[in-house]
């Protein structure tokens, strides 16, 4: 797959997306089932509020359906086929509504289902409001027994807190593969809940090891983009001083990388043409958006170091080496020397790049 194709396959959402169907339902600890409404009949002249939260969301954590999920079958049909929508609603509403028997403290509110039009992709959205002391939502009853939702009061008692949006995921599916971006502000570290992982039948795309690895490949590829600016200190010990400098942090929130920049390259941090590489290749990585929490331990003591001298001589020891004074390092008036003792050499020949 080349560049160009993973770009079309991320999920997008700006501001001139636009909401093409929204329906939502109300769940509750204190409902038996899900009180079933209509679909809003005119949601684009509500996009703006929604693209706006949904702009939030797309800036959350990746996730993948898993293996034979049955949510993503839904959704994929609410996508292709117009009258699967409101049946998948109903469905999710339903599936929602069974966390409440497991946890009546979770908290009341409406679960929603949207489609979105970004540029040439249709989107799907989840979205979970919850009842607030400031929101409530309006509904009227029709001749045939239908609940219809009144919308422009949702609508002006959600803008007043929008906090109650607490969990919400983006979802593509095209080909049938999928992506999911989704925040949940119950969740830690990026992570959401178990019960709404649960429920959406899902798995966080890349693990906090992976992710780990990745911030420091990001971080090793700005210092040496930057060699020429940084002190010989940092680029002869590069991989040990990146992994002790995102040892020194439990979590890494791309929103403010400064502490982890900080911590290793000091108050070089705060160059800006370094700010720029280091986001670049954090995009790279695929973990711009990415809260990480660094695993305790991720980086073992390595068996093996190396030392390589101005004059091209390399060696390579161990920790056991030093510690038995096998190999014993020092400065003598601003030389740097070292000094092996040994019993016997066991190689003593021509070097054509490997022993």
């Amino acid at each position: 797959m080349t560049s160009a194709e993973n770009l079309t396959d991320e999920i997008v959402i700006s501001k001139n997306s636009v909401i093409e169907r929204i329906i939502f339902h109300i769940v509750g600890p204190d409902l038996n089932t899900p009180t079933i409404l209509t679909e809003v009949e005119d949601p684009s002249t509500h996009s703006d509020f929604f693209v706006a939260r949904l702009i939030e969301t797309s800036k959350g954590t990746h996730y993948h359906f898993n293996p034979a999920s049955g949510v993503k079958d839904q959704i994929n049909q609410s996508l292709v086929s117009p009258h699967a929508f409101i049946d998948c609603s109903q469905i999710l509403a339903e599936r929602f509504q069974k966390l409440y028997e497991r946890d009546k403290r979770l908290i009341p509110g409406v679960l929603m289902l949207l489609q979105i039009k970004s540029g040439t992709d249709i989107y799907a959205a989840i979205i979970k409001y919850d009842d607030t002391k400031v929101i409530s939502y309006k509904t009227t009853t029709t001749k045939d027994g239908k609940i219809n939702p009144i919308l422009n009061h949702i609508l002006n008692t959600f803008v007043q807190d929008k906090k109650a949006l607490q969990k919400s995921a983006v979802i593509k599916i095209k080909n049938d593969t999928d992506q999911l971006i989704c925040i949940d502000r119950s969740g830690k570290n990026g992570d959401i809940t178990e019960k709404f992982k649960d429920f959406l039948d899902i798995t966080r795309k890349f693990t906090h090891e992976v992710l780990t690895e990745r911030l420091l490949e990001a971080l090793k590829a700005t210092a040496k983009a930057h060699k020429d600016i940084l002190p010989q200190e940092i680029t002869s010990q590069l991989s040990t001083m990146a992994k002790e400098a995102i040892s020194s942090i439990e979590t890494f929130n791309p929103t403010n990388p400064n502490i982890l920049l900080n911590a290793l390259f000091g108050d070089l941090h705060l160059n800006e043409q370094l700010q720029f590489t280091f986001e670049k290749e954090l995009k790279k990585q695929k973990i711009q958006n990415e809260i990480i929490r660094i695993p305790k331990g991720h980086f073992p003591k390595p068996s093996r170091k190396t030392k390589v001298t101005y004059e091209g001589i390399q060696v390579i020891y161990t920790q056991a080496h030093e510690d038995s004074k096998q190999i014993e390092f020092d400065e003598i008036n601003g030389t740097k020397t070292f000094k092996v003792s040994t019993l016997k050499y066991v190689i003593e020949d021509e070097f054509h790049g490997k022993i």
